[in-house]
Formats: structure tokens, sequence, C-alpha cells
């Protein structure tokens, strides 16, 4: 009776436990982890890994915060999480193709609604050095023009950018390049 007792008390313990991985390892989907450490080799296999520091935390070991890339989308919120507004560096350690990461500054991901959003893609193995002078996506409002012709009046519309996202982060998306595919709308011209 003792042993099972023990086992089942074991099985609780170990499934509450939050998840830890060496570096190269798979993450169950649907978590976020913290890690310490510098480095490409640092970041598990199939996840988005956002660096405390510029140059994927080049001059130290520090913090990074850990996605997994699963084959459907996953939003993740930063409000309230350790990991909100403190990334300076990210990289996908997922193929190159078929997998996709979205940083957003704001705390919701995506860009529905009425309101501004901005967000950089990762796409596998892109490393960013600096979150800063990034091209990415931003939805605004305004007059936008697009093959030489403006706008006749102000409207919600999706540009291409230079994105500076570093120290702001709010929300994360992961997943297939499928199941993403929303997170990449059409640009309706430059502002």
């Amino acid at each position: 009776m003792k042993k099972i007792a023990f086992s089942m008390a074991l099985a609780t313990f170990v499934a509450l436990s939050p998840v830890c991985a060496a570096a190269g390892d798979e993450l169950p989907a649907g978590s976020i982890q913290e890690l310490t450490g510098q480095g490409e080799g640092a970041c598990p296999s199939m996840s988005l890994c956002l660096y405390q520091d510029h140059d994927l935390n080049a001059a130290k070991p520090a913090r990074i915060w850990v996605f997994p890339v699963a084959e459907g989308r996953q939003d993740v919120s930063l409000k309230g999480n350790d990991a909100a507004d403190r990334p300076s560096s990210g990289y996908l350690n997922a193929p190159k193709l078929g997998w996709a990461g979205y940083l957003f500054p704001d705390y919701t991901c995506g860009f529905e609604g009425n309101r501004g959003a901005e967000a950089i893609q990762f796409h596998g193995g892109r490393r960013l050095n600096s979150l800063d002078g990034v091209r990415g996506r931003a939805k605004r409002y305004g007059y936008f023009n697009y093959r030489g012709k403006w706008s006749t009046e102000k409207k919600w519309g999706v540009t291409e950018q230079t994105l500076n996202l570093n120290d702001r982060a709010g929300c994360v998306s992961t997943g297939s390049w499928n199941s993403t595919s929303d997170l990449r709308p059409p640009i309706d011209g430059t502002m």
C-alpha cells in the first residue's frame, strides 16, 4: 500500500513540475520555459527563443524565454510574465521550411480589430541579433499609397516597415506555416 501511495505522489509531483529540457531537446506544446544560457545551442529544438541581451546573450549567459513550436498555432500573451518587455534578440530553432514564430509588442497576438499592431516574423533558422531595426508588418490607420495611388480616405491597413521591438515583447505566436497564415496579412501599401 505504501508503494502505491508513493508512486501516486511521485507521479503527481512529476506531472506538476515545470518542464526542464537540455539544449537541443524538444519541449511539449503549450509550455513556456525560462533558461539561462547563450547562443543558438542553448535553444531547444522546435522552439522560438527570445534572449534577454543582444546577440543571443553573447557577452554572458543570461535569460532565455523558450516558446515551443508545434503544428497548431499557439498564442502566448506575456502580460504578467517576467518575459514581458525584456527580450533583445531571438532565434527560431526549427527547420527552414514550414515553421514560423511572431513577436508582437502589445499583449494581443494578431492584427484583428480596430487597433494598431506590429509584428516581426521568425521563419525556421532565423536569427535576429537585435530586435531593433527589423523589417516587419504593422497595422496602421491612415492614408495608404499603393502602386502610386493614395487612398481617398483614412482606413486601417498593413504596411511593411522597420520596427524596433527591442525590450518590447507582449505576445508570441508560433506554429506551422499554414496555421499562422493569418499572421502575415497582405500589405495595403505605404503610408
